[in-house]
């Protein structure tokens, strides 16, 4: 069940706001909320796209592999955003694996029922549209930033797109973060992720405690986006 102070919150955020009364009402009757431990795995890439999720806090990280099992993409969820987007009223499966990288507190909803009620609502699809566009602006950063031939570069421009994605008001991401993670994310060795680490310490730009990384130097970081 979905408490009082739950339906107030869920009702004015900008996914459910252009929805009827009748039409939130009934997605909210079929809402849960939960919480999971780090570590959880919310769904596996194939698994059957019946749900979306919305998280309220902690932070799952996307993850999608190759035939061999190598992670080729990764990627992490904000809070206060219905997910997935990205096959909303075409797919039947996930395309990638979503796994909890802190304690997460999130809500999920019949993947049906929201897009029935936002195909017939021309406010609402044009909301699904524009944050759609502002996915597809952010990967279009990250391809390009990929291409970069200099893998120090790379690292950098990923670390700058982190910065402003995830970055909370100290500079700091709110989760820890491997150097196998931004190798994986900037298409690079954990070796180069490593050394470029190092100097950017060194150089007074980042630092770096219990894997949890803040920016010094803002500005440095907001010149390679």
């Amino acid at each position: 069940m979905i408490r009082r102070e739950d339906y107030q919150y869920l009702r004015k955020l900008n996914d459910f706001r252009f929805f009827s009364i009748e039409e939130f009402d009934k997605i909210v009757g079929q809402m849960e909320r939960r919480k999971v431990p780090k570590g959880h795995i919310l769904f596996f890439e194939g698994d059957k796209r019946d749900k979306l999720f919305l998280v309220t806090s902690g932070y799952f990280k996307v993850e999608q592999t190759d035939q061999t099992g190598s992670f080729i993409y990764t990627d992490f969820i904000r809070h206060e955003t219905i997910f997935p987007y990205g096959g909303m009223f075409t797919d039947e499966v996930y395309h990638f694996s979503v796994v909890a990288m802190t304690d997460v507190t999130y809500y999920y909803l019949p993947t049906d029922l929201f897009e029935e009620f936002s195909a017939n609502n021309p406010k609402q699809m044009i909301h699904l549209y524009s944050k759609l566009s502002r996915l597809l602006e952010l990967h279009e950063l990250r391809v390009r930033n990929m291409i970069t031939s200099s893998a120090s570069e790379r690292v950098i421009q990923f670390l700058a797109i982190l910065l402003i994605e995830m970055g909370d008001d100290n500079n700091q991401l709110p989760f820890q973060l491997t150097a196998l993670d931004i190798a994986s994310m900037s298409g690079t060795t954990r070796e180069t992720v490593s050394h470029v680490l190092s100097k950017l310490k060194k150089e007074k730009r980042v630092e770096s405690k219990n894997k949890y990384l803040t920016f010094i130097d803002r500005d440095y970081f907001l010149k390679h986006t």
